[in-house]
């Protein structure tokens, strides 16, 4: 059997559509003709994958995914919406009430399965027990300034890391008031900070912390924030570190995408960080952002090693010179990102970062080459029992940059 399947709609011709498609595939499917039925059922049979009506009189399809999503019992189980009404407000409403995907009707029959299949194999695995412990190293990238390109480099970098080392890699989203690590790598908001900002710090454990992290294909887990600023106002900085503290134990590489602020919990994220990647465009007002943050990280009394300066040159000309940035700075840039607005532009549409969905273009290899820079030098040192194919990249850049530097 292909696995089990819950159909939820008032429709009967509906019903009997779903179920006989995907009866066809192998999938055992049972039916609920109402929201409240299938919210039922869905805790008493625990299926595989939730299909759900959007327009069903008592409790629609947006009630009866939120329904799931708050039980403990069926927070995780793949949720698609099937609807008539295909409009962008509706699937975002969608995607906010936690469904994974959404299929708009009319459907055919080979719409349905090849999205019930690819639904299926995106479903969260829960990190094994042997993969606790692991000592991660953490990486936050931060900027006083907006539009520096933070989310960006925060996304494609903790997605190289996966690919480079296939190691537990999370990316953790701090920006309260807005972030989208989720929807850089289209993932539906099934779970969020919000959940555990009511858990007492003191209460929080390993496997709680599991079940709030979505996964991307691309192995990169996401703790994500809610797209509702006032559901994270209580998040503090004493929670942040101890979530940070429980990753750590779980994930080789946490990767932390901060706000433009110095907020407690944005603090939690800086002085847990092994490596930070201060990020600022080639303008005055950037300039004087960074020396600002300098300053403070001087106070701070971070080690100035674990500072790194990267430049992001996000317009295409008429920006400052690096040698009077440096000045400036006081300190060298240690890295510089390319004007790539078109490749970006794209990638942040789609929800696709360039390192996966385009891994050898320039760009891509840009930023597989800084994920392996910041790797741990554990791992930089060895070779992989079975490398990856962006291992395998990386390598081969450096050696043909050893062999031009020799010639």
């Amino acid at each position: 059997m292909a696995g089990q399947i819950l159909a939820v709609d008032d429709d009967a011709i509906n019903l009997k559509l779903v179920s006989a498609t995907l009866g066809k595939e192998g999938y055992q499917v049972i039916t609920a003709s109402n929201g409240k039925d299938g919210v039922r059922l869905a805790e008493e049979l625990i299926p595989d994958l939730v299909i759900l009506d959007v327009m069903m009189p008592e409790m629609d399809g947006y009630q009866a995914c939120t329904a799931i999503r708050r039980n403990p019992k069926t927070m995780n189980l793949p949720v698609m919406m099937l609807t008539s009404l295909g409009s962008v407000e509706e699937k975002i409403k969608g995607f906010d009430a936690g469904a994974d995907d959404y299929l708009a009707k009319p459907f055919s029959p080979e719409e349905l399965v090849a999205h019930v299949r690819v639904l299926l194999r995106r479903s969260v695995r829960p990190l094994a027990e042997e993969e606790k412990k692991v000592a991660a190293k953490i990486i936050s990238l931060f900027s006083l300034r907006g539009g520096s390109g933070v989310s960006t480099l925060a996304t494609n970098l903790a997605c190289a890391l996966s690919s480079i080392w296939n190691e537990p890699t999370v990316l953790v989203d701090l920006v309260l008031t807005g972030g989208h690590s989720a929807l850089l790598l289209n993932l539906p908001l099934r779970h969020t900070w919000a959940d555990i900002s009511h858990i007492n710090d003191e209460d929080l454990e390993p496997g709680i912390i599991r079940q709030i992290l979505l996964q991307h294909p691309n192995g990169v887990h996401v703790l994500a924030t809610s797209p509702h600023p006032e559901q994270n106002e209580y998040l503090r900085g004493e929670k942040v570190k101890k979530v940070l503290e429980i990753l750590s134990d779980s994930f080789s590489y946490v990767i932390v995408d901060l706000p433009h602020d110095f907020s407690d919990t944005t603090l939690a994220g800086l002085d847990a960080a092994h490596e930070i990647l201060l990020l600022m465009t080639p303008e005055m007002a950037a300039v004087r952002s960074a020396v600002s943050a300098l300053e403070t990280f001087e106070n701070l009394n971070y080690p100035k090693e674990i500072v790194k300066i990267i430049l992001n040159w996000t317009f295409p000309k008429n920006g400052l010179p690096r040698k009077g940035i440096e000045s400036a700075l006081n300190k060298p840039i240690d890295i510089q990102i390319p004007y790539t607005a078109d490749a970006l532009v794209q990638a942040i549409n789609l929800g696709a970062p360039v390192v996966v969905s385009e891994p050898q273009s320039p760009l891509a290899a840009l930023y597989e080459d800084i994920a392996f820079l910041l790797s741990k030098e554990n791992h930089k040192k060895v070779k992989p029992p079975a490398p990856t194919e962006a291992w395998q990249r990386v390598v081969k850049r450096i050696q043909q940059r050893q062999s031009k530097k020799t010639s």
